[in-house]
């Protein structure tokens, strides 16, 4: 199993209200599982070969806590099962040592070009 944790700032272009998730000047549930997913693709890019890339497959999370426009938030994402090209990832996003979200991701490793090719057809 490998780990990467990635630190965020909470910025107004992150609220629930831009994001139109929600009315409240606060971190936005899209605004975490962005952060999330960011720190998961961090750690694929450590295998990715010329040409390559991944992208998201699947997310699952829940939204505990909320937080404010200038707060740090700092995201784990563990590797628990990788099979070829998908990689399964626990995901845990706190503040202050306090827990605001969780949940699991899952993303696929792509060829850029026959993945490009396949949307132009």
């Amino acid at each position: 199993m490998r780990t990467i944790r990635k630190t965020y700032i909470v910025t107004e272009d992150m609220t629930a209200s831009k994001y139109a998730s929600g009315t409240l000047e606060v971190f936005g549930t899209p605004g975490l599982v962005a952060c999330m997913e960011d720190t998961a693709k961090t750690l694929v890019e450590e295998d990715l070969k010329e040409g390559e890339s991944s992208v998201g497959t699947k997310v699952s999370t829940t939204h505990v806590k909320a937080s404010k426009v200038g707060a740090e938030i700092t995201v784990e994402a563990t590797l628990v099962k990788q099979e070829g090209r998908m990689y399964d990832f626990e995901i845990k996003a706190f503040e202050n040592g306090a827990l605001i979200g969780e949940g699991e991701h899952t993303r696929a490793v792509i060829n850029i070009e026959r993945f490009l090719a396949k949307l132009n057809k």
